[in-house]
């Protein structure tokens, strides 16, 4: 398992379990998501402990306790562990405080371009498209006019995510694709981004029906992956369920059948059957023990989505996260 990391420069450390905005993901994910990949050997109830320490630094995260690059910074942090917990409006007030606090600190473009990119991906989990996309332009625009390169993939892959749950698909494709090229052209690319952005790529390639590209795309976010995570962490287990997603619509069930087991267990064990991110995983396992006749299997999955909050909104699309959109 690596060890824990933080994000450029002093920024605060990274979430434990990430958002599903790029599969919305990522994510949505999977920052993002999303679906953001970066996660350690982590349950919910520790990611609560982080929210919980959050918040008591918080009480003292504004101007003239604290500065307000620093507070931003907090609040930016707690957004984001609001996002992972599924707390949706806590996550949103948090990222609209620390945007109002990063406005205030002169040539800060990199922390307020991630608070705005990280608000960004909160609305398309919402399902705000409007409001996400603009966000998203937003901070794409502030990173590019200050010539932050190294954060660019990540609003790329955002924006591919977003194209993926509007079902623009060859947009999303495209979006993807650019992503995947700015992180090669970096010396030493974060291996978090470079799985996120193959996997939203993938998973573009794998709606315009181009099955090999997808499958080898995601294989070689997976080698990624395999090197810098356990089995037991959320990568592992999410990139597994979307690599057997592809063979599972590429024709090859049998394939897929173990990678979706064990990744949607993953899932599971990390997330709890109520946050909506491991529902949204679920009801598509289901669909694909249903679609290969492993109607045993397939009711067992059924009667845990039963007792999950929410799941009935989240499949009729009246949820937070849509991920099935991009299925």
């Amino acid at each position: 398992m690596p060890a824990d990391r933080t994000n450029r420069g002093n920024r605060t450390p990274r979430p434990l379990i990430p958002n599903l905005t790029t599969v919305t993901v990522l994510t949505a994910i999977l920052s993002t998501g999303a679906l953001r990949a970066h996660a350690q050997s982590a349950n919910l109830e520790e990611l609560r402990k982080q929210i919980q320490q959050y918040e008591a630094i918080s009480a003292r995260a504004d101007p003239p306790a604290m500065a307000p690059l620093a507070a931003g910074r907090i609040w930016s942090h707690l957004g984001q562990l609001y996002e992972d917990a599924g707390q949706y409006a806590q996550s949103e007030t948090a990222f609209v405080r620390a945007i109002r606090l990063l406005k205030t600190v002169p040539g800060d473009d990199a922390d307020l371009a991630g608070a705005i990119d990280g608000l960004g991906s909160l609305y398309m989990m919402r399902g705000d498209i409007q409001q996400a996309e603009r966000a998203e332009q937003k901070a794409l625009s502030i990173r590019q006019a200050k010539h932050l390169a190294a954060d660019l993939a990540q609003s790329w892959f955002h924006l591919a995510a977003l194209a993926l749950r509007e079902r623009q698909f060859e947009k999303a494709r495209g979006y993807a694709q650019r992503a995947v090229e700015q992180l090669l052209q970096q010396p030493h690319p974060d291996p978090d981004e470079q799985i996120n952005a193959r996997f939203v790529l993938g998973l573009a390639l794998c709606r315009l029906d181009r099955f090999p590209e997808a499958i080898a795309i995601m294989q070689s976010a997976m080698e990624i992956v395999k090197r810098t995570y356990a089995p037991s962490d959320f990568p592992y287990g999410f990139g597994s369920f979307l690599l057997g997603l592809a063979y599972w619509k590429s024709g090859d069930a049998d394939t897929a059948r173990d990678l979706m087991k064990t990744g949607s267990a993953v899932v599971e064990n990390l997330l709890g059957i109520n946050h909506p991110a491991c529902v949204a995983i679920m009801a598509e396992y289901e669909r694909y023990l249903r679609s290969t006749r492993q109607n045993q299997e397939a009711r067992a999955v059924e009667d845990k989505l039963k007792q999950a909050n929410g799941v009935e909104g989240l499949r009729k699309g009246q949820g937070t996260l849509d991920i099935a959109a991009l299925f």
